[in-house]
C-alpha cells in the first residue's frame, strides 16, 4: 500500500510538473515579442517613454518590499581555435587551443544586496569577481619585462574584482541617489560623454548582455535591428563619485561625477597615457600603478544640468567636463621615460643643421628636452525632445580648450661671478592654452510621410572631447564601417562615428513594413573641413572579434602599440607613418599610425598611409637614419622635410607629425542596407522565422565621389565592401538556431611594403574575409541561457600570402541571473 501511495505521489507530481510547464510555455507563446502594444497604450494615453523614466528609474534598482535582498548574475564560455603550419606566423605563435574566457570576455560572478534602511532610504553594494583561464600558447619572449612589451602568458590565471555601493534618498519634494567605486555608467549629450549605437548582430551574442527573453534578445538584434528608448546605451564608464537626481521639484535634473576615466590618448605618442601600457599589466613596484579604471594623478569632474521638457516637451541640457593632473605626476619616472626630444644646436639657423635627441633627465645630458601633460576642458549645451508627435531633434553645440603645462630641463647659475658659482638643473614650468574649437551635431528624427533620420554634424579642426562621440584623433576612416558591433575603435572610440576636422550628413530611410521586421537605407557624405594627414584606418567588421579573442599573450591587445609587438614573427603590413621610430624601440616604439594591425577590445583595425609614390614612402621609412632632406630627382619637393623640426626649422619639438606624409583634404562615403523581416507567415510556420542581409559599400578618395564600387580610381584612397546574411528560426519560444554567412573586402592601390634593406616597393591591399556558421540560443532553464556558435573564418591577403589564415571558432557560454 505504501508503494502504491508513493507511485501515486510520483505520477502526480509528474503530471503537475508537466502541467506547469505546458502552461507557462503556452503562456510565453502567446506572448508576441514585438513591444507595439506598449507604445500604442502610451499614444492612447497620451503620454510619452519620456514622462515614465523618472517613475521607472526610481523603481529600477530596489522594487520589491524585502527589508534585505540578494540578486546577482554568472557567466561561463569557453572557446576552441586552431591555426595549422602555414598559417600566419605571428597567429601560430600567440595561439589558444582552448581557452576559458579571454580578458574582455572572462566568467565572471557579481553578487548585490540592498537594503531598506527605512521607507525612504534605500542602501545597495555590488561585488563582481572576474577570472581568465587563458589556455595553452606558444610565445617565446613570455618571460621577458620589457618597457611596453609586458607579457601576460606566464600567468595561467588572472582574476579582477570590482565593487560599488550607494544610497537611494526619496522624498515627495526630491529624490537623490549616491554611488561610490565602479563601474558608473554616465551620459550627457553627443559632444561631451556619449557613444553612438552600433549595429549589433544576433550572432555576436555578447558578455555584457542583459536579463531578458530570448524573443527580445531577437525583436532587438533583427526584427529592429535598433535598441531605442530604454533599451538604447549611450553611456561610457567611470569610476568615483557620482551624485545624481531622480527627482527634482520644477522637473529639473543634475548629474555630478568626480573620479578616474577609460584611457583615451594612447593614440598621443607626445603625450605619457598612465593608465596605458603597464599600469594593467601587473608592472613590479610600478610608482603609478592604479586600481579599477585609470590612475592616481589624473581626475576628471563632470556635471550636467537640466531642465526636463521646459519648451513644451523639449529638454534643454548644460554639461561641463574638466580633466585635472597631479604635479606629482612629473616624479614618475615611466612618464618623464615616454618623452624623449629632439634639440637643435641653434633654432636661429638653417633646419638642416643636425640636433640631438636627448631624454627627459634633470641633469646636463637631459638639457633641453622637455616633457608635458594636457588637461582638456569641455562645454556643451543641448537640446532634445519632440517638436511634434512626430518630429524629435537632438541638438549638441561644444567649445572646448586644451590647458597644456610643459616641463623643460633647463639650467641657472647660482652665486654667478664668484667663486662659489654653481651649475644647477632644474624643471622650468610653463603653462599655455590652445585656442576654443567648436563643435556642432544634431539629430533629426521624422515620422511623416517616410520615416528618416538625418545626422548632420561638423567638428571641428582641433576640438579635443575624449568622452564625446567624436573620437579626439588626427586621423580619417571609412564613414560607418566602425559602426558594426561593440569593438572599440581608434583612440579606443567606442561607437564612435566622428573625428575632428570632420564634417558632413548621415541620411537614413525607413519605411514601415507591413509585419515584423524593419528595412533602414543609409547615404552619408563627410569629409574633411582642412587637409590633414593622409593617416587611414579600417575596422575587420566580420572575423574582427574573433580575431580579438586569439590574442592572449600581451597588453598589447587592449590598443596599446600593434599587436604583434610582443611576438617574434610579425604581421606583414602596409607602411603608414613610420617616423616614430627611435633607437631603442623599447623605450619609444612605433605610435599607432604606424602601419600595424591594431586591436582593442572586441575588435580589430588596420592602419596604414596610401603613399603617392615608392619615393615617399622610402623617405617615411628612412627618415631615422637622420638624413636632413629627400627629393625626387633633381628636384627638392618640399614636403620631404626632416621629421624633427617643423617646416621653418625654428622651433625644437618633441617631434612633429608633418614630415614625409602626403596632406590632402579627404572625403567618405557610404552606402547602407540594412533588412531583417519575420517570413514565418509565408510558409505558414507559427513562430518567428527571420531572414536578416547586412550589406554596405564605403570608400575615402581625394575627391567628391557619390559612390565608387571599386578601388580602380586614381583619387580613391580605400575602399571596401561587406554583406552578411543571417537567417534565424524559433524552434520554440525558447530555443532559436541560427545561421551566418558572410563576406568582406578591403581595397587599395596605394600601398607600400618594406623589405629587406628598408627597400620599399609597392602592395596594394586586397584584403578578403569569409565566415560561415550555425548557432543556437536557448533558455534551457528560468533565468539561465546557453549559447553555442560554430563558425569557420578565412582571411585572404591577395598579394602578400603569409598573412592568409583560417580557422574553425567553437564556443559555448552559460549565463544566469538569480
Amino acid at each position: 500500500m505504501l508503494r502504491k501511495k508513493n507511485t501515486m505521489r510520483r505520477f502526480l507530481f509528474v503530471l503537475c510538473t508537466a502541467g506547469i510547464t505546458m502552461t507557462a510555455s503556452a503562456a510565453e507563446e502567446s506572448l508576441a515579442a514585438d513591444s507595439s502594444a506598449f507604445q500604442q497604450m502610451l499614444d492612447s494615453l497620451g503620454l510619452h517613454k519620456n514622462d515614465l523614466e523618472s517613475k521607472v528609474r526610481s523603481t529600477l534598482m530596489f522594487g520589491g518590499s524585502s527589508p534585505v535582498s540578494f540578486s546577482g548574475e554568472g557567466r561561463l564560455k569557453l572557446q576552441y581555435h586552431g591555426f595549422k603550419e602555414g598559417h600566419a606566423k605571428y597567429l601560430t605563435q600567440d595561439r589558444s587551443y582552448l581557452a576559458s574566457n579571454w580578458e574582455g570576455n572572462e566568467s565572471f560572478v557579481r553578487i548585490g544586496m540592498v537594503a531598506r534602511a527605512g521607507r525612504n532610504t534605500v542602501l545597495w553594494s555590488k561585488i563582481g569577481f572576474q577570472h581568465t583561464l587563458p589556455g595553452t600558447f606558444v610565445n617565446k619572449d613570455a618571460d621577458g619585462r620589457v618597457s611596453n612589451r609586458h607579457d601576460k602568458s606566464n600567468e595561467s590565471a588572472t582574476i579582477h574584482e570590482d565593487m560599488s555601493a550607494g544610497i537611494a534618498l526619496r522624498t515627495v519634494p526630491a529624490s537623490f541617489w549616491l554611488k561610490l567605486g565602479a563601474i558608473h555608467w554616465t551620459e550627457a549629450s553627443p559632444l561631451s560623454i556619449w557613444k553612438s549605437q552600433p549595429r549589433l548582430f544576433a550572432w555576436e551574442y555578447l558578455p555584457f548582455e542583459v536579463e531578458q527573453p530570448i524573443a527580445r534578445y531577437y525583436e532587438y538584434n533583427m526584427a529592429l535591428g535598433e535598441r531605442t528608448g530604454r533599451a538604447a546605451w549611450n553611456k561610457k564608464a567611470f569610476q568615483g563619485i557620482n551624485l545624481e537626481s531622480i527627482n527634482l521639484p520644477g522637473n529639473l535634473y543634475f548629474n555630478l561625477l568626480y573620479g578616474s576615466y577609460e584611457r583615451y590618448d594612447n593614440f598621443e605618442w607626445d603625450f605619457a597615457e598612465l593608465s596605458a601600457d603597464q599600469n594593467y599589466t601587473d608592472w613590479d613596484s610600478h610608482p603609478a600603478k592604479g586600481k579599477g579604471i585609470g590612475d592616481p594623478f589624473r581626475r576628471v569632474f563632470h556635471a550636467r544640468f537640466a531642465a526636463k521638457e521646459l519648451f513644451n516637451k523639449m529638454t534643454p541640457g548644460l554639461n561641463f567636463l574638466k580633466f585635472n593632473y597631479s604635479e606629482d605626476v612629473i616624479c614618475v619616472d615611466k612618464f618623464k621615460g615616454l618623452f624623449r626630444t629632439y634639440v637643435l644646436p641653434d633654432t636661429t639657423t638653417s633646419s638642416l643643421r643636425r640636433g640631438e635627441l636627448k631624454s627627459f633627465i634633470i641633469d646636463k645630458s637631459g638639457l633641453g628636452a622637455k616633457a608635458y601633460y594636457k588637461e582638456p576642458w569641455v562645454a556643451s549645451l543641448d537640446l532634445r525632445g519632440p517638436v511634434t508627435e512626430k518630429l524629435d531633434i537632438h541638438a549638441d553645440f561644444a567649445l572646448t580648450r586644451i590647458d597644456t603645462t610643459t616641463y623643460e630641463v633647463s639650467k641657472r647659475v647660482l652665486n654667478p661671478n664668484t667663486p662659489d658659482s654653481i651649475v644647477q638643473y632644474y624643471l622650468n614650468k610653463a603653462n599655455s592654452s590652445s585656442s576654443v574649437s567648436p563643435a556642432f551635431y544634431t539629430r533629426i528624427e521624422n515620422q511623416y510621410f517616410i520615416p528618416f533620420n538625418l545626422d548632420l554634424a561638423i567638428i571641428g579642426k582641433e576640438f579635443y572631447s575624449p568622452m564625446s562621440f567624436a573620437a579626439p584623433v588626427d586621423a580619417f576612416f571609412p564613414f560607418g564601417s566602425n559602426l558594426l558591433g561593440p569593438g572599440k575603435f581608434i583612440g579606443r572610440g567606442e561607437a564612435s562615428p566622428y573625428t575632428k576636422n570632420m564634417a558632413g550628413f548621415n541620411l537614413t530611410l525607413a519605411p514601415k513594413l507591413t509585419g515584423y521586421g524593419h528595412l533602414r537605407v543609409s547615404y552619408g557624405q563627410h569629409f574633411q573641413l582642412e587637409a590633414a594627414r593622409d593617416v587611414l584606418y579600417f575596422p575587420y567588421r566580420l572575423n574582427g572579434q574573433d580575431l580579438f579573442s586569439f590574442l592572449h599573450s600581451s597588453y598589447n591587445r587592449w590598443g596599446n602599440h600593434r599587436s604583434d609587438l610582443s611576438l617574434k614573427d610579425k604581421y606583414k603590413n602596409r607602411l603608414g607613418d613610420e617616423t616614430y621610430q627611435r633607437d631603442n624601440a623599447d623605450q619609444k616604439p612605433l605610435g599607432h599610425e604606424s602601419g600595424a594591425l591594431y586591436s582593442d577590445y572586441l575588435s580589430m583595425y588596420e592602419c596604414f598611409v596610401p603613399y603617392e609614390d615608392e619615393i615617399q614612402a622610402r623617405a617615411n621609412l628612412n627618415n631615422t637614419t637622420k638624413r636632413d632632406t629627400y627629393g625626387k630627382g633633381d628636384r627638392l619637393d618640399g614636403s620631404f622635410y626632416y621629421v624633427n623640426t617643423d617646416s621653418s626649422g625654428k622651433k625644437d619639438t618633441l617631434y612633429s607629425k608633418s614630415g614625409f606624409v602626403p596632406v590632402h583634404q579627404k572625403f567618405t562615403f557610404n552606402l547602407e542596407i540594412d533588412y531583417a523581416y519575420d517570413i514565418g507567415k509565408i510558409f505558414g510556420y507559427p513562430r518567428d522565422m527571420f531572414f536578416g542581409v547586412y550589406a554596405a559599400l564605403n570608400g575615402v578618395s581625394t575627391a567628391f565621389k557619390p559612390l565608387a564600387f571599386n578601388e580602380k580610381s586614381d583619387d580613391m584612397l580605400l575602399w571596401g565592401t561587406y554583406v552578411r546574411f543571417e537567417p534565424a528560426v524559433a524552434l520554440t519560444n525558447k530555443f532559436y538556431l541560427l545561421g551566418l554567412a558572410g563576406f568582406e573586402r578591403w581595397a587599395s592601390q596605394k600601398a607600400y611594403m618594406k623589405f629587406k634593406t628598408n627597400n620599399v616597393l609597392h602592395s596594394p591591399i586586397d584584403y578578403r574575409d569569409y565566415a560561415i556558421g550555425i548557432g543556437f540560443d536557448w533558455e534551457m532553464l528560468s533565468r539561465v541561457g546557453l549559447h553555442a556558435r560554430v563558425k569557420y573564418m578565412q582571411h585572404d591577403d591577395i598579394n602578400v600570402s603569409e598573412n592568409n589564415y583560417k580557422t574553425p571558432v567553437i564556443s559555448t557560454e552559460i549565463k544566469m541571473w538569480f
